[in-house]
């Protein structure tokens, strides 16, 4: 069976209705067939071999019915996921129990891919869903099922920064009748029209991203880095920010979705990383090839910046114990929802396109000539004990000037350089990792303490706005006595941030000594 579905994230709630009434006012018929709840649960063998044969595997129970189903990989065509499907029941008490294959098509299918290996359960997924059966008649009739699905992943943890948990809305219509250009036409129409933006995951890839994976990741084969201390560093460098670049193209959908935090985190900190190691190649490389791709990194890394705060802050107000903080997390959530599309345009903008069709030309084109006739005998060893020590020069004469009444924005500027100081130890460490191991702990500690400390600066930044936007009757002054709570913990953060740092910047010290 082959499934044909495009799908839309939700953001704000009034999507839903916008998207009804331009297909209503596009001649379709709109019916609403109820809510009902199920639950996914996602299987593979500890090889991931059913991934490996580009299949996902789940068991849904739905009504006190359980069904076996395997789907196929395939992304999104445009705005359409043109997947195969097959599916079996299962009795239910198999979908309560631990995982078996019983007799049926989908066994049939697996037997060949997993053999006697045991499957466990990866993930599941529980989802509200309300369901609109959507029809045009007249010469070339369609039908569609719109599903609206409120869901929730839940899934260990396989790396300390994943979520763990992922919420989110999305719209999925999903063909019955009719050819897949029909489908493609609606979903043109509720993007244009509507204003929604295009899925780019599934939800079994969004499982693995709760659980702090990727199917590129799981899929590749290992290469063990070749290079060694006395390898030139022109070498290094292009490998590099080849790296960099692909980390980037990878969390793009992920970024534009922002279910996950982690895609506009991890895409960020290369944007980061590609700036710091430019920069300090800025002899190799050239002024005006530094200078183009340093304002337009930083240019993607403020607006990545922008969607990341929104995230962290409101995940800290979520986590408060200050009393009741519902209405203040509501108005974080408008402002992350705000941030997050603005984000949208950013990427989805001409200006981020050409950035990245820039870096993956001159990055293909590789050190021309002269530079490999001026720099191509220069060594990685050399290279960093050059860099490493000017930077920690300046980075050590900053933080000694840090006191105990150094104001916030010098300390955040400490941060800056501390990161940059980081990344520079991390781009020497994927050959000398010995030789920085200590040093780069360090490093981390510091960064640590003054992220946390930046964490609460702007945490108070956002609760000034939101104390601002209050009315003032008794709400509004319930409203701001919380606030003034959460000011006082975030205050009493970062003091003690003030008072770590002391001593993390000594130890940093005492390892350079």
């Amino acid at each position: 069976m082959r499934e044909i579905e495009a799908k839309f994230i939700i953001r704000r709630p009034e999507q839903v209705a916008e998207a009804l009434r331009v297909l209503s006012a596009n001649g379709f018929s709109v019916k609403d067939c109820g809510t009902k709840i199920h639950v996914d649960r996602y299987f593979d063998t500890e090889d991931w071999s059913i991934l490996a044969a580009a299949w996902a595997c789940r068991v849904r129970r739905r009504n006190g019915e359980a069904k076996l189903t395997l789907k196929s990989l395939h992304g999104p065509d445009g705005s359409v996921f043109v997947r195969e499907e097959i599916s079996q029941p299962v009795p239910d008490e198999d979908a309560e129990l631990s995982f078996s294959l019983p007799l049926g098509q989908v066994r049939d299918e697996l037997t060949g891919i997993v053999g006697n290996m045991p499957v466990a359960e990866l993930f599941r997924v529980t989802s509200e869903r309300t369901v609109y059966e959507i029809a045009r008649t007249g010469p070339e009739p369609v039908q569609i099922e719109i599903d609206l699905d409120r869901s929730r992943i839940e899934a260990e943890k396989r790396t300390v920064k994943a979520t763990g948990i992922l919420d989110f809305t999305e719209l999925e219509l999903e063909l019955v009748s009719g050819d897949t250009a029909d489908l493609d036409t609606i979903a043109t129409l509720l993007r244009d029209e509507a204003g929604l933006m295009a899925a780019k995951y599934s939800k079994f890839e969004r499982g693995l991203q709760a659980a702090g994976l990727e199917i590129d990741s799981i899929l590749e084969q290992p290469q063990a880095t070749t290079l060694v201390a006395d390898d030139p560093v022109l070498t290094l460098l292009y490998q590099y920010l080849a790296e960099q670049t692909q980390i980037i193209r990878r969390q793009y959908p992920r970024a534009l979705e922002g279910i996950d935090p982690e895609g506009v985190h991890k895409m960020r900190v290369a944007s980061r990383r590609l700036r710091t190691i430019l920069k300090a190649f800025r002899d190799v490389l050239g002024d005006a090839v530094v200078a183009h791709f340093n304002a337009e990194l930083r240019w993607l890394a403020q607006n990545l910046g922008r969607a990341r705060d929104a995230d962290v802050t409101e995940r800290g107000a979520r986590e408060s114990q200050a009393g009741d903080t519902d209405h203040y997390v509501h108005f974080l959530r408008q402002q992350t929802i705000t941030a997050y599309e603005h984000l949208v345009d950013v990427l989805e903008s001409e200006r981020c396109a050409m950035l990245e069709d820039d870096l993956a030309q001159f990055i293909a084109a590789g050190p021309p000539g002269d530079m490999q006739e001026q720099f191509g005998k220069l060594s990685i060893a050399a290279s960093a004990d050059q860099l490493i020590h000017a930077a920690l020069n300046k980075l050590l004469a900053h933080g000694d000037a840090i006191e105990a009444d150094s104001p916030a924005r010098q300390l955040h500027k400490l941060r800056i350089e501390t990161k940059r100081f980081r990344y520079l130890l991390d781009f020497f460490s994927t050959v000398q990792a010995d030789k920085w191991r200590d040093t780069t702990e360090a490093v981390k500690r510091i960064q640590d303490v003054l992220g946390e400390h930046q964490d609460a600066v702007t945490a108070q930044a956002h609760l000034a706005d939101y104390s601002a936007s209050l009315p003032n009757d008794a709400s509004g002054r319930e409203w701001l006595n919380t606030a003034a709570r959460l000011m006082q913990v975030e205050a009493q953060r970062i003091d003690t941030c003030r008072q770590r740092f002391a001593t993390a910047w000594s130890d940093f010290r005492n390892v350079r000594a």
